[in-house]
């Protein structure tokens, strides 16, 4: 058997892993002549973005493997789940501009999971398509002016998925370069619980966006976590990327559920404008995402 050792020059070369099979196929025609065979192809490479239950296992039951992600694999069955049946959508409560909200339908008790019977249903942009559709977004942008049709045709189809995946979802840079994650289902809706008046975000959270330094990011977003082969990680990935947090106080019938968007921000060069723009947000004078992106449409 033919064994394959993988070194990446940065992490952000880390992005390559994560390319579609297509993307492999292509890459496999381009760099490797027709007569030679490495007994490697794209089926093989997905399997080592998402490797057999059996890989993980083993790698976690090594003595000498110490992973942290070992200790978090699936979903903790201590922690109690509250179903999508037991929310509704409605206006949110947290302004004019705030848009729609989620609202708990019975009492909620302290120390509860939200929705985690949906949230493994995640959208998720990887960066190869990330780049693509930014890369589209740019360019119609830069030519707005242009008077062929196709150009407006491209920027509001593209500016659609730009909007969604900035006002529902967050973006990271954990996987080398820029990507995208959005809840399926009615998580989406959860608003920002200004001056940390939140009551759904990860244990031991007590900063807002009032408390915090928008010229210094916490070290986190820096971290290269994961950034070494860990078939425990690539397995989890996306429980990683959305689970989590828990109320953090007994939450009434009728309540809007709110979070924590400091969680949200996953890379440090966003840090200051994201931060500065929840302040904006919370002190009523700026739009948040989805409000700007639905008003535009309308004046349109």
């Amino acid at each position: 058997a033919r064994s394959f050792l993988v070194a990446l020059k940065s992490a952000e070369s880390r992005a390559d892993w994560y390319s579609n099979e297509a993307e492999v196929n292509i890459r496999l025609h381009q760099r490797i002549g027709r007569s030679e065979s490495l007994g490697f192809d794209s089926p093989t490479m997905m399997k080592y973005q998402t490797p057999p239950k059996a890989v993980e296992t083993v790698f976690c039951l090594d003595s000498n493997a110490k992973a942290e992600e070992c200790g978090i694999r699936g979903f903790d069955p201590e922690v109690v789940n509250v179903p999508y049946s037991d929310l509704s959508v409605g206006q949110s409560t947290m302004g004019e501009y705030s848009g729609r909200g989620i609202f708990a339908k019975t009492d909620i008790p302290k120390g509860r999971a939200i929705g985690m019977e949906k949230s493994w249903l995640s959208y998720f942009i990887y960066p190869s398509a990330h780049s693509i559709i930014m890369e589209l977004y740019y360019w119609a942008d830069e030519n707005e002016d242009d008077e062929e049709d196709y150009v407006e045709e491209v920027f509001e189809s593209v500016s659609a998925v730009v909007g969604f995946s900035e006002g529902y979802g967050f973006w990271s840079s954990l996987l080398g370069r820029s990507h995208s994650t959005v809840d399926s289902g009615l998580m989406m809706f959860c608003n920002h619980g200004c001056n940390g008046t939140y009551n759904l975000c990860v244990d031991g959270a007590n900063d807002s966006e009032a408390s915090v330094d928008p010229n210094q990011p916490p070290e986190s977003l820096s971290s290269t976590w994961g950034s070494a082969f860990s078939p425990a990680f690539e397995r989890n990935l996306r429980q990683a990327l959305i689970s989590g947090d828990k109320t953090n106080r007994d939450i009434k019938k009728g309540e809007e559920i709110l979070c924590n968007y400091l969680e949200f921000i996953g890379r440090a060069s966003d840090w200051e404008a994201d931060v500065r723009g929840l302040q904006g947000q919370c002190a009523g004078t700026e739009l948040g995402e989805i409000s700007f992106y639905e008003r535009e449409k309308q004046q349109a």
